[in-house]
């Protein structure tokens, strides 16, 4: 999710200016023409939810924090996610901050790696056997690719007349 829909300083900001997050989506911001909230039933799909926005709660603010208040294994964070001065995202795990930030990137497609596969676009969750053939049976064959690209090739030819 992070490295497709907040890989920019813009889109981090964006997000940060949320301040504390129930579920990260998507998108940002929610269709104003439709209900949006905290509660199951009233949430927009594909749609982040915050607590202040959505809920209404204060105090939900983003705010500065030092690496060791991230590494406290008593915040209630599995992970701590970091975009760096390059524009990447490195994270460790809450407790272990001494083993230095790990590249999200580069762990995401080690895992998918030893799956036998790329990691595909619009998947944001945990892998298992079942998860992974599942994503397998979704990806194009070697022979859909080879298609698509003649059409485009296609595309091109035409589109250049």
């Amino acid at each position: 999710m992070l490295l497709d829909h907040y890989n920019t300083p813009e889109r981090v900001d964006a997000l940060l200016a949320l301040g504390d997050l129930s579920t990260l989506q998507e998108k940002l911001e929610p269709d104003p023409n439709l209900p949006h909230s905290f509660d199951y039933n009233e949430r927009q799909e594909g749609v982040t939810v915050a607590y202040g926005r959505d809920r209404g709660e204060t105090g939900t603010e983003a705010r500065v924090a030092t690496l060791a208040d991230l590494n406290d294994e008593s915040n209630w964070t599995e992970y701590v996610y970091i975009f760096d001065e390059n524009n990447k995202w490195k994270y460790f795990k809450t407790g272990q901050a001494k083993n230095g930030l790990r590249d999200v990137e580069d762990d995401l497609e080690k895992e998918y790696r030893q799956y036998g596969m790329q990691r595909p676009s619009g998947y944001y969750g945990f892998l298992d056997d079942e998860i992974v053939d599942y994503l397998k049976s979704q990806m194009p064959s070697s022979e859909d690719m080879d298609q698509g690209e003649d059409e485009e090739d296609q595309g091109m030819t035409m589109g250049g007349m």
